[in-house]
């Protein structure tokens, strides 16, 4: 029984992470709109709100800034430094296909591992790096960044013979197709390292999960509120994010943390399985990309799109063994 509603988590959480970047492309309706990355975060930080408020409701015992905010504070850094990171990461869904958006974002289980070992070696709690880099996590790294230095070469020689492109200097160069992405695989990293040091009850700070949503939902929510006030200045009326033309957004931030919660179900269940799974759910993002948005990508950059997939999960599954 545990075997059938683990399989269920797993093909739920897959839809939702898929749902979620296709959504946020979906809310990309005029690439010269202005203020775009800005008004995807006050979405997202509204849901986050209201997800930290059900976690505060059903907190037994009063959230209090000491207890957490300041003794748990890597997590309180990392919640002022994620919605930068996060609304700078939006403009890929700008300048990218969400078929190579998902894709090169999941180069974030790559980085997350390059990142935990250097925590794990500047923390003292391993001797060496071959304590912690097992051959299949080293042939998935390499696979990653081979695949993602070939996917900038083909894609920067496309930009450059394409006479619509009209766009900033540095698209010409190629950046644009890796460097949102990658930001977003950044953050997506320093998370992993963070909620590692802080949930960790052998080495951590045994930090109670609810506290990291409260604590990261609330930062986000201020940034937001932030990001509102910015844009009644700038534009001279307030935005709405309860509009037609918003609610990708929104259903794209609600999908992104039901999948969370399906994930962390699923991990309940059984977490050796999981993550080599969920890993390829790109691919259904790039077959969404294809059939439902009509997006045009070359075969070689499929190759390379699938590659990154590919060294995604060697580096779970060389993370799990």
């Amino acid at each position: 029984m545990d075997s059938v509603a683990w399989l269920v988590f797993v093909i739920l959480t897959i839809l939702m992470w898929s749902a979620t970047s296709l959504l946020y492309k979906a809310g990309v309706r005029d690439g010269k709109e202005k203020h775009t990355c800005l008004k995807y975060s006050v979405c997202i930080g509204i849901v986050f709100f209201f997800i930290a408020l059900a976690y505060l409701a059903m907190r037994e015992e009063p959230f209090t800034i000491w207890e957490s905010a300041v003794r748990f504070w890597p997590m309180t850094l990392f919640g002022i430094a994620y919605p930068i990171f996060n609304t700078i990461s939006f403009n890929g869904y700008i300048y990218n296909e969400v078929t190579v958006e998902s894709p090169v974002e999941r180069i974030s289980a790559g980085i997350s591992t390059i990142l935990l070992i250097i925590a794990l070696l500047v923390r003292g709690r391993a001797d060496s790096i071959f304590e912690l880099l097992n051959p299949l996590k080293a042939l998935g790294i390499l696979v990653i960044l081979i695949s993602i230095i070939l996917l900038s070469t083909v894609r920067n020689r496309a930009v450059r013979k394409s006479s619509q492109n009209k766009g900033p200097r540095w698209m010409a160069w190629g950046l644009g197709t890796l460097i949102f992405p990658v930001i977003f695989a950044v953050a997506d990293g320093l998370e992993t390292i963070v909620t590692g040091i802080c949930l960790d009850a052998t080495y951590g700070y045994a930090m109670p999960e609810g506290d990291s949503i409260i604590i990261i939902g609330m930062e986000y929510a201020l940034f937001a509120f932030g990001f509102w006030l910015y844009i009644l200045y700038k534009e001279r009326k307030p935005y709405n994010p309860f509009t037609r033309h918003s609610a990708p957004r929104i259903f794209g931030a609600l999908a992104d943390n039901v999948g969370i919660v399906f994930y962390a179900y699923a991990m309940a269940l059984n977490s050796i399985s999981t993550d080599p799974i969920i890993a390829v759910y790109p691919i259904f993002v790039m077959l969404g990309g294809r059939l439902l948005m009509k997006e045009r990508v070359s075969v070689a950059q499929y190759i390379f799109l699938l590659g990154l997939v590919a060294g995604s999960v060697m580096v779970v599954v060389g993370t799990l063994l």
